[in-house]
């Protein structure tokens, strides 16, 4: 398993993003994953030199060294729920073809894999997501995907303006100057 430190609007804050990075550990660690790919605290502006990757890298072992390891989601009931999700879009797909390649086609074709907000031709579109008030991910509608989420009734229209507060959630989340400092 492989961890993403983040692939949306980085951290503009040098704290900000080592914040991120440090969660990112975490959960590496906690889920027993065998890779991280870091983030640095560059990202937001440029490509990172090799020097800042460095830093990353020896901040990002920092952190895990400092995280016990322990089961991913037990003390997260939507843990869980993730997992079950994961699990019926994965056998979804493999039990479309033995040949992982054409599996994956054929998801795309029949909506079994459908990315929110993906204008990709081969995407079908039908699904939805947004950010709650505690700053998960939540489903909106699954379109043709494997399973059914749970309903979530929002109080008003999803608009462009309220995408865009989501696509940014993890940036003003991290960048916020109340939040502690972090040792470099």
């Amino acid at each position: 398993m492989v961890v993403y430190a983040y692939m949306g609007l980085y951290p503009q804050t040098h704290d900000g993003s080592y914040r991120l990075l440090g969660q990112a550990a975490e959960l590496a660690v906690r889920g027993g994953a065998q890779r991280l790919i870091v983030k640095t605290a560059s990202e937001s502006q440029r490509i990172p030199t090799i020097e800042a990757n460095v830093r990353a890298l020896e901040y990002a072992a920092w952190a895990a060294r400092a995280e016990p390891a322990a089961d991913a989601g037990a003390d997260d009931p939507a843990g869980s729920v993730i997992l079950e999700e994961a699990s019926a879009l994965v056998g979804a797909v493999l039990n479309l073809d033995p040949d992982v390649g054409r599996a994956l086609l054929l998801a795309f074709r029949k909506g079994y894999l459908d990315i929110p907000y993906c204008l990709h031709p081969d995407n079908k579109g039908r699904t939805r997501s947004y950010i709650d008030t505690d700053g998960r991910l939540c489903w909106e509608a699954t379109g043709d995907l494997p399973f059914e989420a749970p309903p979530r009734l929002r109080s008003r229209r999803f608009s462009s303006a309220d995408l865009l507060a989501d696509l940014s959630y993890v940036r003003r989340k991290f960048d916020d100057p109340v939040s502690l400092k972090v040792r470099i």
